[in-house]
């Protein structure tokens, strides 16, 4: 990126720099995806989990969030039942909205799902 700035002088000293407009959104987007590589390096460092673009856009649709981890982390309703301590039909009504999840019901299946409970909840 060629830059074009203008220097304007107080006491022969630089006071502000100007630029063409198209040049200072180049420098801004250039910023912003300086940041975003960044934030990126930063979450590769943590080794935190990523989900694949299939639960994003599942969730992004509206899909139940139980319903969109138990099928990433290839658990049957039944299996998610038994390690939640609850019946397969009460997982069935969460993940179809029929029902709303007790706290510790909850918690028990995003222990189960290894996510965090605001992610289900």
């Amino acid at each position: 990126m060629k830059l074009h700035p203008q220097t304007i002088y107080r006491d022969d000293q630089p006071e502000f720099i100007i630029l063409p407009f198209a040049e200072y959104q180049q420098l801004i987007a250039s910023l912003e995806d300086y940041t975003d590589i960044q934030e990126i390096k930063e979450h590769i460092a943590s080794k935190a989990e990523t989900f694949p673009m299939s639960v994003v856009k599942a969730l992004a649709q509206g899909e139940n969030p139980i319903k969109a981890y138990r099928k990433h982390r290839g658990i049957s309703q039944a299996s998610l039942a038994a390690k939640a301590n609850v019946s397969k039909q009460y997982i069935s009504q969460l993940e179809n909205g029929e029902r709303d999840g007790t706290n510790r019901v909850l918690k028990a299946i995003a222990r189960a799902l290894k996510v965090d409970l605001e992610d289900i909840a």
